[in-house]
């Protein structure tokens, strides 16, 4: 038997180790250590312009490419989306994302529904209030909360979206672009970690200013 492919694997496992990644370390975590580490294809970006290197700025921090591409891809997504819910009572994509995580729920507080939203209660309270007058989504009082309403998805919301999973089943498909499958699950592993991050932040800390931030 050939044990070249193990020997390699074993030696990538010491690297590995040795480059202080360890520790608890899980086979996600190796594997996205590998995919970092090994030989990846760059591409020219013309968004980017030369004139800032007169200022001392010579390369763009690598954490600054990623919030740039993340605020594109949102973009894209956006443009795609606007296409999909054409001809529906929907008009954006938090109005599609509320109405969907109010199907996997028999009720919810509307506090909950916006905090499961990653959106400010102001921002979630106005998607609330279009939908409830669009007739999609019912409100209802909260026996543990006099003063508030709980929120439930109702048969004209559920037609609603059933009317629009296929055509936002292909934005999806497109915003996955020609991403391989093992591609698109280490980016669906790394963008969970990065949301498990921020979503800590969101909920426990987002009154904090930047620079206590961790």
């Amino acid at each position: 038997m050939d044990y070249t492919f193990l020997k390699e694997l074993i030696s990538l496992a010491e690297q590995y180790e040795q480059s202080g990644s360890g520790g608890n370390a899980t086979v996600a975590d190796f594997a996205g250590w590998l995919l970092r580490n090994g030989d990846s294809e760059t591409y020219q970006d013309d968004r980017i312009g030369d004139q800032h290197l007169q200022y001392g700025v010579s390369v763009e921090k690598i954490e600054t490419t990623i919030a740039r591409m993340v605020i594109y891809l949102y973009r894209y997504a956006r443009m795609y989306t606007r296409q999909a819910l054409e001809g529906s009572p929907l008009q954006t994509a938090d109005e599609f994302g509320y109405l969907a995580t109010l199907l996997s729920y028999e009720h919810l507080r509307k506090t909950d529904l916006i905090a499961k939203n990653v959106h400010e209660k102001p921002t979630g309270m106005d998607i609330i209030r279009r939908l409830h007058q669009h007739g999609l989504i019912d409100q209802l009082d909260d026996p543990a909360d006099k003063r508030g309403k709980l929120v439930r998805i109702n048969d004209r919301g559920r037609g609603v979206l059933f009317s629009v999973f296929g055509k936002m089943g292909k934005v999806s498909d497109l915003i996955g672009g020609e991403l391989s499958d093992p591609e698109k699950k280490h980016l669906v592993y790394l963008l969970q970690k990065l949301d498990k991050f921020h979503y800590h932040i969101f909920l426990h800390e987002k009154d904090e200013r930047l620079n206590t931030l961790r």
